[in-house]
């Protein structure tokens, strides 16, 4: 849809599993070719974005690969990058063509229903080349997703793994845990949940599916940080017991000040 907006004149061929969803794209205009089949999809792709759950992108990239051709730059949008990487450099391994990204978009809503063509405008791209990353291709994945709106920044695909964690990872675990927690609260605890409940835990609608496979992928650096989330909870229950109101509130002035920092538009 972004590229169909921006840069009509983009042939578009798409892959899909399910013949049902494909026919809905041609049916709205947003391919020019599509199949079931992934390596007759990619045949004369100038690059070729693998957008699927993080557990099957190997699958799907070893599916593909016939028909990647040597100067088809090949990229992802997984939300965990070191395995990622290591596993698709293999597979693409003779042309040097696959380089790790990771657009920082998207709500909790999932399927076609959900897609919007501006999901793209001024958000942020981590890209993860590595030695092995064919220069060329490093370009063309980078001016691809400037190409529908984004920022891009280059990390070390380890580094992306450690900040997601923070940044994303937990934060969708900690949504999780305080809808969960509702469940052992009275009827009333429900009944009084009102913005400052839905905002905190939007996230936890996410697919379970997709984000089982996140946690797993990432699970090293997601242990680590729920490790610095639970020691800082532990603090402030602390503050609580003694009745610290003077570094209770020094601790949430830090956390308004940074926040206001942090989300700052750019």
């Amino acid at each position: 849809m972004a590229l169909r907006a921006r840069h009509p004149g983009t042939s578009l061929r798409v892959w899909g599993r399910r013949e049902e969803a494909l026919q809905h794209l041609r049916d709205r205009g947003l391919a020019d070719f599509s199949s079931t089949d992934a390596a007759q999809t990619a045949q004369g792709a100038d690059i070729a974005v693998l957008c699927v759950p993080v557990d099957k992108l190997a699958e799907v990239a070893a599916a593909a690969a016939p028909g990647v051709g040597p100067e088809c730059a090949v990229t992802d949008v997984g939300s965990v990058k070191a395995n990622v990487v290591a596993e698709l450099e293999r597979i693409f391994s003779p042309d040097r063509n696959f380089v790790g990204s990771h657009p920082m978009c998207g709500s909790e809503a999932a399927g076609l229903g959900a897609a919007r063509a501006d999901l793209y405008d001024t958000a942020l791209c981590v890209v993860t080349p590595t030695p092995s990353s064919r220069p060329e291709a490093t370009r063309v994945v980078e001016d691809f997703w400037r190409s529908v709106g984004m920022r891009t920044i280059s990390m070390p695909a380890a580094a992306h793994d450690r900040a997601a964690a923070v940044a994303s990872h937990v934060p969708h675990v900690a949504a999780a845990v305080l809808v969960n927690l509702l469940e052992d609260e009275s009827p009333e605890a429900a009944a009084m949940c009102a913005g400052g409940f839905r905002d905190t835990t939007r996230v936890a609608s996410g697919s379970p599916e997709l984000w089982t496979a996140i946690l797993s992928s990432n699970r090293t650096e997601v242990i680590a940080a729920l490790g610095k989330l639970g020691a800082s909870v532990a603090a402030v229950r602390g503050l609580l017991e003694q009745g610290d109101a003077p570094a209770l509130r020094a601790f949430l002035e830090r956390a308004a000040a940074r926040r206001g920092e942090i989300m700052t538009p750019m």
